[in-house]
């Protein structure tokens, strides 16, 4: 088993935070968990379309409150088990777990991102 490499505690994101990836093509899912220095979200889509490592940027939103052009870098693009309810469908949805790594983040975004953490997270993790 791999030792924890992550420097920030993580946190439960609520059910409703999306997240939009821009890199060669956006990508948009549910953020899982997010911390000071990342966060990862689940994306679904009906062909393999795997994120290379990269510098690119994202936004993500809930409740009418967002936070965008953060820069960041993609760490992990994996493939997770095919849900029961994609089985009986005739295109084959495949979903991934993406891991973010935040880059420059400005002094404003942080302040933003203190006060998302505060505001829209479940619990820590």
């Amino acid at each position: 088993m791999e030792a924890e490499q992550r420097n920030n505690v993580r946190f439960l994101a609520q059910d409703n935070v999306i997240v939009a990836l821009h890199n060669a093509s956006t990508k948009i899912g549910k953020v899982k968990d997010i911390s000071k220095g990342g966060l990862s979200f689940e994306h679904t889509y009906a062909k393999n379309s795997i994120l290379s490592p990269s510098q690119t940027g994202i936004t993500f939103w809930t409740n009418g409150f967002w936070i965008s052009k953060i820069s960041c870098r993609v760490v992990y693009d994996i493939p997770l088990p095919i849900p029961k309810e994609y089985e009986s469908l005739a295109i084959r949805l495949l979903t991934r777990r993406c891991g973010i790594q935040f880059e420059v983040i400005s002094e404003d975004q942080t302040a933003q991102l203190d006060f998302f953490l505060k505001t829209y997270i479940k619990e820590a993790i």
